[in-house]
């Protein structure tokens, strides 16, 4: 049997938008590993933002913080960091100074922290709500550990995560940061180009993916990519087979080599069942 190696991001692809888990996803995770394939995580998450229930699923690693982190071994057991790509501190100075000259908030993120504006933690917490995706595991991973404050620290942060209530916030804050950093949107369900996501440049799921198959010595044609959304891109385009959700944004399937169904459709179980995982 050859060992295949599956990297999943987790939100809209392994939980769905109501804030749950498929079962069939859980099984799917759990058989693949029965099965001698490994399965990894693969999100813009950072590490203090990984839920216990996903721990609890089982997985062999994960890649946290769109491509800042990267633990190989058993979560939080077997293992260890072996990536950790930080954005320099003068950057992140130059960054914030952007983001406030535009009128944005931010969530800055580090491996155990995260410190954000009151207004961002607000913003992300109505379009939660609005979203029906306010559970308790979501506010204990997402927002009950944020530190509240207009004066962050500047080192050990590996992303931001920004938003406005200005639809132009995206462009103008591409505009500013230029080829410094990588500037994406489209990552938060509701903001539309009223937000993005922020990280050093050339810092991505995919590069980093490259990085973990190298120490496992597994080609990139034995990794299966699955995501949803707009930082997923080159990691479905890097993998041997990068694989869409039903539900993924228009980018996020024409990166892709083929689709499956939705998060709620048993979109994980019906990839690892066609590609012989399960």
């Amino acid at each position: 049997m050859t060992t295949r190696i599956a990297f999943l991001d987790i939100d809209g692809t392994i939980i769905d938008h109501a804030g749950e888990i498929p079962e069939s996803t859980v099984d799917a995770v759990q058989r693949a590993r029965a099965n001698g394939h490994l399965v990894y995580l693969a999100s813009g998450r950072t590490p203090s933002e990984v839920e216990g229930r996903l721990v609890d699923i089982g997985f062999d690693g994960a890649i946290l913080g769109a491509g800042a982190y990267a633990w190989i071994g058993t979560l939080w057991q077997a293992g260890g960091w072996r990536v950790e790509r930080l954005m320099d501190p003068a950057r992140v100075a130059e960054m914030i100074t952007a983001l406030r000259a535009v009128g944005a908030d931010y969530v800055l993120q580090g491996r155990d922290e995260v410190w954000a504006t009151r207004r961002a933690v607000d913003r992300v917490t109505a379009v939660l709500d609005a979203e029906g995706r306010l559970s308790d595991a979501t506010r204990e991973a997402l927002l009950d550990h944020v530190t509240i404050t207009d004066d962050p620290p500047h080192t050990g942060i590996a992303k931001s995560a920004f938003s406005s209530d200005d639809l132009g916030c995206y462009g103008a804050v591409r505009g500013r940061l230029g080829d410094e950093f990588s500037v994406i949107t489209g990552t938060m369900p509701g903001l539309g180009t009223a937000g993005g996501e922020i990280s050093p440049a050339g810092v991505t799921k995919g590069s980093t993916m490259q990085m973990v198959l190298r120490e496992l010595a597994l080609p990139a044609a034995a990794a299966l990519a699955i995501g949803d959304n707009n930082n997923d891109l080159d990691m479905l385009r890097l993998a041997g087979t990068g694989i869409a959700m039903g539900n993924a944004t228009e980018e996020a399937r024409e990166a892709a080599d083929e689709a499956t169904t939705a998060v709620d459709a048993d979109g994980i179980w019906n990839a690892f069942a066609r590609h012989g995982l399960v």
